[in-house]
């Protein structure tokens, strides 16, 4: 009974103390009205005073290259790029912060954007405070349209915000334009750089073969000249041979002779008996048989005289030469090893070059790199879809009715929190004092 009793005791203070808490909100709700009237108002005037400035967003869209230019690109000599090959180093370079501050440069942009012609400090983060909202946008692609390859045919975007859509459409055209030029002459240096390198190797390589070609040749002269020495050496030694033979037929020919001087003087033959041969005195019958020859002995024939001076003859004789039919054709061939021609040939070349094939091919590919022409005009990167229009309807209006709404809602709220701390901290007038 007892806690029944305190338990309505409790509901009756807890009543009173809500009672108590709307009386104090009606008691001050001059001050909550004006409270939220005041806010509401300054939220207002701040709408009016401190509108911030409009935004404007630019927007170009592009695809990949056409076939006409990727197969044009493919005409440099030593580059082979595909579609997607060109069209991801474009997107590259437009990303590409540098290539960004570059077009900003190139463009006169610092004047452009800064139209007031404040002074600018920094002009590196100025720069970057208006390139930074550069957005490169890939196209909206599900799975299966990926896996399908309509990634390529599909146009990709780039964006930018700013405070005037003059401006910023004209920097953006600009930055397509210069990504698009980079790329391409970036490949054309790609190109002439591979072909520098391919000239100089070319070069290298024909040093090598003219090199190596110069050795073979030394070789070669080197080869012909010990082989001539060897045939030299052969036909001299044949020559040597000859006329030592010529020598000892000469002095056996003497010792010969000699026995026959000998003989014909013994036997008393003095003169020759050529007249024995004449027609008119000539025999049929003379035979003369001497052993078992049938000719007539040089002793008999020529005469003790006759013999003498030919033995005197060959005492004096002191070439050989003359008397040894094989030695002009030793000559001969001894002095057309002398005189080589080839060897001669070989020692007067002063350029190898005409006698290298592939030194030939060398060269006619070296020409063929140094005149390669490709005319790379309305070649592209990418295929323009749109370009940048200027839009004036900006992307940052502000909703003003919102931001009132908002600002009254949160005064309100505010000053009735102020109210029930107020009446929290004023004391208690039933209350006796202690």
């Amino acid at each position: 009974m007892q806690q029944s009793k305190q338990e309505f005791q409790s509901y009756q203070e807890d009543e009173i103390d809500l009672r108590a808490l709307f009386n104090s909100l009606v008691a001050r709700r001059f001050f909550i009205a004006v409270l939220t009237g005041f806010i509401t108002i300054l939220a207002i005037l701040y709408l009016f005073i401190q509108t911030p400035p409009p935004i404007y967003q630019a927007t170009s869209s592009f695809t990949s290259p056409s076939s006409i230019s990727v197969t044009t690109i493919n005409k440099l000599n030593l580059i082979t790029e595909t579609k997607d090959s060109i069209f991801s180093e474009f997107l590259t370079k437009l990303s590409s912060k540098d290539l960004q501050k570059l077009a900003f440069i190139e463009g006169d942009f610092i004047t452009t954007f800064n139209t007031d012609n404040s002074p600018i400090d920094n002009v590196d983060e100025f720069i970057s405070s208006i390139t930074g909202s550069v957005r490169v946008h890939s196209p909206d692609l599900t799975a299966l349209e990926m896996e399908l390859g309509f990634l390529t045919e599909l146009p990709y975007s780039v964006s930018i915000e700013g405070n005037s859509a003059e401006v910023i459409s004209k920097y953006l055209n600009s930055l397509v334009e210069l990504a698009n030029s980079k790329t391409i002459l970036d490949l054309i240096s790609l190109n002439q750089l591979k072909i520098d390198n391919r000239i100089e190797e070319i070069s290298i390589q024909r040093e090598i073969l003219l090199k190596q070609a110069e050795q073979d040749r030394f070789s070669k002269i080197e080869r012909i000249k010990e082989e001539d020495s060897q045939k030299i050496r052969q036909i001299n030694d044949q020559i040597d041979r000859s006329r030592y033979k010529a020598k000892e037929n000469r002095l056996n020919q003497v010792t010969q002779l000699t026995d026959s001087v000998k003989l014909a003087k013994s036997l008393g033959v003095i003169e020759n008996n050529f007249e024995l041969f004449n027609d008119d005195y000539a025999n049929s019958d003379l035979t003369i048989a001497i052993g078992k020859s049938k000719n007539l002995p040089e002793w008999y024939l020529y005469g003790e005289k006759a013999l003498k001076q030919r033995v005197e003859l060959l005492e004096n004789r002191t070439n050989d030469d003359p008397f040894i039919p094989e030695l002009v054709t030793l000559n001969n061939l001894l002095n057309e090893v002398q005189n080589n021609n080839l060897l001669e040939t070989l020692e007067a070349r002063q350029d190898d070059s005409p006698f290298i094939a592939q030194i030939i091919n060398l060269d006619l590919e070296k020409i063929e790199l140094e005149s390669s022409i490709v005319g790379m005009n309305g070649v592209n990167a990418m295929k323009l879809s749109q370009i940048s229009i200027p839009l004036n309807n900006p992307i940052n209006k502000p909703n003003r009715i919102l931001i009132v709404l908002l600002a009254f809602i949160g005064s309100f709220m505010m000053s009735i929190f102020l109210v029930l701390i107020m009446g929290a901290l004023k004391p208690d007038e039933k209350t006796p004092p202690a």
